[in-house]
């Protein structure tokens, strides 16, 4: 038989503030560790939509296939800078829930640390059921319009222009549809392509602007309880 666990021993209120204060610490140095990863990850896709152009335009046996290929290397680097800002958004919401109650509440001197306070529950609760606080195409298109979206232009710009040059200047329409073939596609069928991935770029981007984070459901929530709404943006 089962023996049932003994009911929790409640803290005094300094030794809560004491293990809040030592929590908050932790973190906030966590959220600041996915925060640097994040600039780690833009970084490289700086550098590598920096080096595709430079070798593209450098060396004439590359023809325009080459941006191609930096298009699907920059687009797993966006990925990977999605995941990790999901999970930063995912801590950022804890402490933003310690930074509006918790040190708020100490500095204007009204600290509410007792059972049943709306942000200890919430903290809680998101302590035992840990969640993403948004979806992966939200993720996609905020990672795009912070940054990634100029990476992208600055790439197709220069696989048109790769287009254009590679392997003699093109004079009309059709020289430069002649050009965009790959293999046994055509010019046409490459540009739609192209085309289709502009839109798809562009529909991520407008989910993106649509403000739905961590900071959003925290505001939505603690206005609901009365609280002051916040007014921070998201990264």
């Amino acid at each position: 038989m089962d023996q049932q666990n003994p009911p929790g021993e409640n803290l005094s209120h300094s030794e809560m503030i004491a293990a809040l204060a030592h929590y908050y610490r932790a973190e906030s140095a966590r959220s600041l560790a996915w925060r640097e990863r994040l600039d780690r990850t833009t970084n490289w896709a700086v550098g590598a939509t920096a080096a595709f152009l430079g070798f593209g335009f450098s060396h004439p046996e590359f023809n325009h296939t080459f941006f191609l290929f930096g298009l699907a290397i920059v687009y797993i680097l966006l990925f990977v800078e999605t995941r990790r800002y999901r999970f930063f958004d995912a801590y950022e919401y804890r402490v933003r829930l310690l930074n509006q109650h918790f040190i708020y509440g100490i500095l204007d001197g009204r600290l509410d640390v007792k059972p049943g306070a709306f942000w200890l529950a919430e903290l809680a609760s998101d302590l035992r059921y840990p969640q993403y606080k948004m979806s992966l195409a939200y993720a996609l298109g905020r990672r795009l319009y912070a940054n990634y979206i100029y990476l992208f232009a600055v790439l197709l710009a220069g696989w048109l222009m790769k287009i254009k040059l590679h392997p003699l200047p093109a004079h009309s329409w059709e020289e430069y549809l002649g050009q965009a073939a790959i293999g046994g596609l055509s010019g046409w069928l490459v540009l739609a392509f192209i085309g289709a991935f502009v839109i798809h770029l562009g529909v991520l981007v407008a989910i993106g602007r649509r403000r739905h984070g961590g900071g959003d459901i925290f505001q939505a929530r603690a206005e609901r309880y009365g609280f002051p709404p916040n007014s921070g943006d998201e990264t």
